[in-house]
């Protein structure tokens, strides 16, 4: 039983379907936050992640990235556990915000983002909240279930990201880490709408976070359980003890 769900009224959801953007609009950082609401309604008990993923225009479906699918098979054990909390840094327009909220059962699901023009988007989901905030020194006062870094993709700011929320994932619980073509890809500074000094865009960062972490892990010394490599996705899990 769905408590916490809610849905958009059908003014808003005319009005945000009049405005339509191109899809993949709704994930990028350079698209100011449009809270866009799909006219026609879906199974979402039976639909795939994949399918939810597509109907609110996230690319994490096949938009673009093609990362449902992997998400779906870590998480799909998950999907009829009540409460689950989720925690996604990086908004946007809150599409995969609203994905999340429709493919578990009943979760909780929190969006952190720097931009204060994002506070207003997801209002008609009431198992959403939207903190404005920065992930890379703020962490979230809750334990989560799931943690997703879809933010800046900068290099530096993904390990200050890590740091600052890997804490609150709970024992057994999934951090995932999206884009990281844009660590290396030289023309990444200038396409992304963030602005940074040079240096935080250098790869070195993040592969000297990778090799600290499976250092620790070959020497069971951390709480990392393992890292799994995707393509431009990574899937860390914390160790149940």
């Amino acid at each position: 039983m769905t408590t916490r769900q809610g849905n958009a009224s059908s003014t808003d959801r005319s009005a945000a379907v009049a405005g339509a953007l191109p899809d993949r609009a709704y994930s990028l950082d350079s698209t100011p936050p449009t809270d866009y609401e799909p006219e026609s309604p879906i199974d979402f008990a039976k639909a795939s992640l994949t399918e939810i993923a597509d109907h609110f225009k996230t690319d994490k479906g096949s938009l673009k990235h093609h990362y449902t699918p992997i998400y779906e098979r870590y998480l799909a054990p998950l999907r009829a556990r009540a409460g689950l909390h989720i925690l996604e840094v990086g908004v946007a327009c809150g599409a995969s915000l609203k994905m999340w909220s429709r493919y578990f059962r009943d979760p909780l699901v929190v969006g952190a983002d720097v931009r204060a023009e994002c506070a207003p988007l997801c209002r008609g989901y009431d198992n959403i909240s939207i903190r404005i905030c920065d992930a890379r020194s703020t962490p979230q006062p809750e334990t989560f279930d799931v943690i997703i870094d879809d933010a800046s993709h900068i290099s530096a700011d993904i390990v200050e990201i890590f740091r600052a929320n890997w804490p609150s994932l709970a024992p057994g619980g999934l951090y995932f880490i999206e884009d990281l073509k844009c660590t290396h890809n030289p023309r990444y500074p200038e396409q992304t709408a963030v602005r940074a000094p040079p240096g935080r865009f250098a790869r070195r960062h993040f592969i000297d976070f990778v090799d600290a972490e499976l250092q620790r892990l070959d020497w069971r010394r951390g709480e990392i359980e393992y890292v799994h490599f995707y393509t431009e996705l990574a899937v860390l899990r914390r160790r149940e003890s």
